[in-house]
């Protein structure tokens, strides 16, 4: 959703696990991060990580300071906020951008997670998403693990990857890649990937457009995937 600094999923989760032993303590509500807050800060333009904890700084204060004006907002106005936001988050092109690119298996899963969270809540959606998302992971179940190997040349920067890139190794890739040298040309080698899932195919993709982006060179070499060849289209 924005060009800025990667999250660090494991930092993320660290975050979110003190936090909520801190809530069990204080005997509050467990929290959590959802992409409706991230949403809305990136539609407003927030720039930086700020962004984050003025949003949480903004709740504690009416909370803490002005809770008999919060009591005056009616219920109905929070869910049309509510309705609004999630109903910008419903990308059309995008569903139709996985359909094209990676055939119908990732178009029905964000079809049939969608109509559960709209049918039923969030939780299950959700699981029925990632349930479905397995499925994809079946044919490739005795060996899902991705390795990466790095050559640091006098003209380039190589990445070799090998073996399976799914969701399940997305925060691997996805830190390996972000950590490459800034201002070093990229030759990405993917010559012994056995499979990649929309999942990976999409971030790689987004991270070879903002290398780009910046002017920085980036190549791929041995492709031999379907889904990969579409990315060097």
């Amino acid at each position: 959703m924005h060009d800025g600094v990667r999250t660090n999923y494991n930092k993320e989760l660290r975050a979110q696990g003190i936090g909520n032993l801190l809530c069990g303590f204080a005997g509050a509500l467990p929290m959590t991060g959802v992409i409706v807050r991230s949403s809305a800060n990136v539609q407003a333009g927030a720039k930086t990580r700020l962004s984050t904890f003025l949003h949480g700084i903004w709740i504690l204060g009416f909370v803490a300071l002005l809770p008999w004006l919060l009591r005056e907002i009616p219920m109905a106005a929070l869910a049309g906020i509510l309705v609004v936001t999630g109903v910008r988050l419903v990308s059309v092109d995008h569903v139709k951008h996985l359909l094209h690119r990676y055939g119908p298996l990732p178009a029905i899963v964000w079809a049939a997670t969608l109509i559960m969270v709209v049918t039923t809540d969030l939780l299950t959606g959700v699981l029925v998403g990632i349930g479905l998302s397995l499925l994809e992971l079946l044919p490739h179940a005795r060996r899902l693990k991705l390795g990466l190997d790095e050559d640091d040349r006098d003209d380039a920067h190589e990445v070799a990857l090998h073996g399976t890139a799914t969701f399940l190794t997305l925060p691997k890739l996805s830190a390996k890649l972000e950590s490459v040298p800034a201002e070093r040309p990229v030759i990405l080698n993917v010559e012994r990937l056995l499979h990649i899932d929309h999942t990976c195919a999409e971030m790689v993709r987004e991270w070879i457009d903002r290398r780009r982006g910046t002017g920085a060179s980036v190549e791929l070499s041995g492709v031999s995937n379907g889904r990969l060849r579409n990315l060097v289209a």
